[in-house]
């Protein structure tokens, strides 16, 4: 298992966060989560940044000069160097870094607390050796929890390797440009199909996750546009427009269509994956995500829904991913913490979670517990 290292970064002064094959970050507004997905974006903007393209990878064995901004690439929005630094932080250094028993990766970054600045300042990597954490792999998919809504089309625009963009505004050409030639991992493939071509298959796994729903996409190399039409039970053969049916499709293709042509060994960040879903399609979408980090995609999921889980839950139990794979860090504080606690959870091989600590998706129970006083004091 790997590990992310956040020291100074934000609300954490000092932790380790375990980063399994499928990961998902869960707990109440404000307890860390987010932070630690940037932390985990903004070493992957440093190695990129700093770092040499080396054999078709990254590599970060010194830093080049540069500095690293605060705020643009992969939706981060950090502020400045001010906003960064923790405030419980005795000096002005920040480390981010992975390690396993094995290998570690880190770097240490200068905060200038005079004089806030849109930037942080690296100074040379701490490193074992030539590490394969898929952070340095030319492929990195992150999906921003607000992803863009309905379109009545999507801009075309060369990228290094097939994407779907950090908000799903190139998912049209994604799944228009690669649907009709790229073919999807055998083990991406929905049970009991036999094509593996990448329309076909979001076809299969949309209609598995929002039943009776099918896509189409519409190209035009020329305008440089791409149109994604939607059918279902009531459109009687006739796709409509993504406009005239709701956020849920448009937010869950960009997961599907990620998802089925993310390259193995590679990351696959994904927040709020249940966001606009219905709670069967929000247990579905979480069995779709097991299946993808169970083919060799590293997973991680910030997550609101208890829905998701039970549908990672099922997976397990139906032997769909390794029980060992897959863990829940659930972020929490007390009022006198100086920093989130971060409880990783696992899943037995039945689907029983290890543990479950207070406030931890217990909001139904508690709400259910309330209604019934209120009912007998009638």
């Amino acid at each position: 298992m790997n590990h992310l290292k956040i020291n100074n970064f934000k609300c954490f002064v000092k932790a380790d966060i375990n980063l399994n094959k499928l990961t998902i970050m869960a707990g109440a507004n404000g307890n860390g989560k987010s932070t630690t997905i940037q932390a985990l974006l903004y070493f992957r903007r440093t190695i990129e940044h700093c770092g040499e393209w080396i054999d078709g990878k990254f590599v970060l064995n010194k830093i080049n000069g540069m500095n690293v901004p605060l705020n643009g690439v992969y939706c981060l929005a950090l502020g400045n160097s001010s906003f960064v630094l923790n405030r419980n932080s005795v000096g002005d250094k920040i480390t981010l870094g992975l390690f396993n028993d094995e290998n570690h990766i880190l770097v240490t970054y200068l905060v200038d607390n005079k004089d806030a600045k849109l930037y942080l300042t690296p100074t040379e990597p701490e490193k074992t050796t030539v590490t394969e954490f898929p952070i340095f792999k030319q492929e990195f998919y992150y999906l921003n929890a607000e992803r863009i809504g309905p379109r009545i089309n999507q801009q075309l625009q060369f990228s290094d390797y097939p994407n779907a963009g950090w908000q799903g505004e190139f998912t049209a050409q994604l799944i228009g440009l690669e649907g009709g030639y790229f073919k999807i991992p055998n083990e991406r493939r929905f049970k009991g199909t036999l094509t593996n071509y990448l329309i076909d298959q979001v076809n299969y796994w949309l209609d598995f996750i929002m039943k009776g729903v099918k896509i189409k996409v519409e190209t035009s190399p020329n305008t440089l546009i791409a149109q994604i039409l939607i059918e279902n039970q009531f459109t009687a053969s006739d796709p409509t427009l993504s406009t005239n049916l709701g956020f849920g499709i448009s937010y869950i293709l960009p997961i599907i269509a990620t998802g089925l042509t993310a390259k193995k060994g590679s990351y696959f960040i994904v927040e709020n994956p249940e966001a606009h879903l219905h709670p069967s399609a929000q247990s579905r979408i979480g069995r779709f995500l097991a299946m993808v980090a169970n083919s060799g995609v590293e997973v991680i999921i910030e997550t609101h829904s208890d829905h998701l889980i039970n549908g990672i839950q099922i997976s397990v139990a139906e032997k769909e991913i390794n029980y060992k794979d897959v863990t829940v860090n659930y972020f929490s504080h007390d009022k006198d913490d100086i920093q989130p606690d971060v409880n990783p959870i696992g899943i037995k091989e039945k689907g029983e979670l290890t543990d479950w600590p207070k406030g931890f998706f217990d909001q139904s129970q508690l709400d259910y517990s309330h209604l019934m006083l209120l009912r007998k004091d009638v």
